[in-house]
């Protein structure tokens, strides 16, 4: 470092800010030119499950479920979920009628979960859940469930 007499402490600070960006640069090229690699994004959260918030199976007096929907299905964070379940082989019937059930709901139903299991005894059921990644990241629920049909 270069002591002037008068000249201030500016001159002293660029000295030091030099000597420290030559130790810098002179580590940095020790390391072999290795780039650092990011982290891998962190896993997606798991969506929550919650008790439905309203349930609608086939019937005399149900409505349509389309219908059906657009009554209750307003909410953007509930997830339209289609459970359709089968007894013996007929689980490529059970996965059409999951299918069919979901084109039916209409643009409400359009990215429908959709589960086909086995059961004790065959069914088809919709139900509007808090289940998606915004709710499992903290998003608030309802307590509650309407049942239609």
């Amino acid at each position: 470092m270069i002591v002037r007499a008068g000249t201030g402490w500016q001159y002293a600070l660029a000295d030091l800010s030099l000597i420290l960006f030559l130790a810098t640069a002179s580590a940095l090229s020790q390391t072999g030119g290795k780039t650092k690699v990011a982290p891998p994004p962190p896993p997606i959260a798991a969506a929550t499950e919650s008790e439905p918030v309203a349930v609608w199976s086939t019937g005399s007096e149900a409505p349509p479920l389309r219908t059906w929907l657009g009554q209750f299905g307003q909410d953007p964070r509930l997830e339209v979920r289609v459970i359709v379940r089968y007894v013996g082989d007929t689980r490529l019937a059970a996965l059409a009628q999951a299918v069919q059930l979901a084109e039916s709901g209409g643009p409400r139903a359009r990215h429908a979960r959709i589960l086909v299991e086995p059961g004790d005894r065959a069914g088809a059921s919709v139900a509007l859940v808090y289940s998606s990644e915004t709710a499992a990241s903290g998003g608030g629920s309802r307590s509650g469930t309407m049942i239609a049909g």
